[in-house]
């Protein structure tokens, strides 16, 4: 399977936070890539490292555990 989109709006934020507790925090990198921070519904705590590539279409880089800065950060960005 290929995907040629990812699309993302305020939407999908509204649905996460109302439906399934989760509050993703997304910041620019210095390499001017996009990190999306957030819990996994069975409690994993992830950063998603992405390009915006235009026109509405993200391309995914990586992903990884949050470590426990990222935690604190995402923590704080939060509220919680």
């Amino acid at each position: 399977m290929r995907i040629r989109e990812f699309e993302w709006d305020d939407g999908n934020v509204t649905h996460l936070r109302s439906s399934h507790g989760v509050e993703p925090v997304i910041r620019r990198t210095k390499m001017g890539h996009y990190a999306a921070f957030g819990p996994t519904l069975d409690g994993r705590y992830l950063v998603i490292l992405y390009e915006n590539k235009g026109r509405g279409t993200i391309r995914p880089i990586t992903g990884w555990d949050m470590s426990r800065s990222e935690r604190r950060y995402y923590r704080k960005s939060t509220g919680g």
